[in-house]
């Protein structure tokens, strides 16, 4: 019996190996694995802060989810914005591009009937606000060093904001041609959503969503600035969050399911380069790394469990 395996399931794989590699080369070049006492040297004070961040990142997520369910006309409770949320850190993070991130509209859309363009310009919301914080502060790498790979990286991700940008507010547009296109198909026509049109927020909603995003991001800078001060570094806090911007960046253009790799091996180059011993440096991403992303992997997989049987009640 010959077993198949989806083209896009063996790129996905082949993307997640070429970062297994990447990290397992920067984790050697480092030298932890012989000075693996390194670990025992973190503070557990300043771990327990970094991890308290990382909870509290999680819970502004969770707000926002529900400030912008609000606004579309459909209050859900902390318990379901937490289900919603949090299962879509699993989805999102073991897909390339984040595109398991849709398990947000697919569950608004399930649950409580909300159509599934608004859920995507919920997503909308949310993904653009990042990006445009994390560029907007990765910007400041010229204030510390402008070599072509960073300046190849920054062009890309302005891109990448300009071309939402205009596929936002022209969305009307071409769901518009959506729309004459799907009419076409032999498709029964209780299956279309009529008026295939993106509702946009006013200035004031968006100004909240923004600042949301913000505190969500100066919480993730505070939390790897704790677990270098943890390891007995006081490095500069602005500098570190400009290098970590530049990192999550890296990591999102790489494709690479939960940037693995690319993002570790990118953030303790950086922070090797502000002085900090390299064996250290990768001891301070891994520990960070396990403390936010992979602790959300797993807290994400096990609400991705409880938002199903949600669903199956709905």
């Amino acid at each position: 019996m010959k077993f198949h395996v989806p083209r896009q399931g063996f790129i996905q794989l082949l993307l997640l190996l070429i970062g297994l590699v990447i990290l397992a080369y920067f984790i050697l070049q480092s030298g932890i694995i012989g000075n693996l006492w390194i670990i025992t040297t973190i503070s557990i004070p300043l771990f327990t802060l970094a991890f308290l961040l990382s909870i509290a990142n999680i819970g502004s997520k969770v707000y926002r989810w529900k400030y912008l369910s609000r606004y579309y006309y459909q209050e859900i409770s902390w318990y379901d914005a937490s289900l919603v949320s949090v299962s879509s850190l699993f989805f999102a993070n073991i897909t390339p591009g984040k595109v398991g991130d849709l398990y947000k509209a697919y569950f608004m859309n399930r649950r409580y009937g909300v159509q599934f363009l608004d859920g995507i310009s919920m997503l909308f919301y949310e993904r653009f606000f990042e990006l445009t914080i994390l560029f907007l502060v990765a910007a400041g790498i010229v204030m510390i060093q402008l070599k072509a790979v960073t300046v190849i990286v920054l062009e890309f991700t302005l891109l990448v904001l300009f071309l939402l940008l205009v596929l936002y507010y022209k969305a009307d547009f071409f769901m518009g041609l959506a729309e004459k296109v799907l009419v076409r198909l032999p498709i029964e026509k209780r299956e279309l959503e009529p008026n295939l049109h993106i509702r946009k927020m006013p200035l004031s909603k968006i100004l909240v969503v923004f600042l949301i995003t913000l505190l969500s991001l100066v919480l993730e800078f505070a939390r790897l600035w704790c677990v270098a001060l943890a390891f007995g570094f006081l490095v500069n806090p602005i500098q570190l969050s400009i290098l970590m911007s530049l990192a999550f960046i890296i990591g999102l253009v790489s494709q690479i399911p939960l940037g693995v790799g690319a993002m570790e091996g990118s953030l303790s180059y950086f922070i090797t380069a502000m002085g900090v011993p390299s064996v250290t440096a990768i001891a301070i991403v891994l520990v960070d790394r396990m403390i936010s992303m992979y602790f959300a992997l797993v807290l994400g997989f096990i609400f991705s469990k409880l938002s199903f049987d949600a669903l199956k009640g709905a």
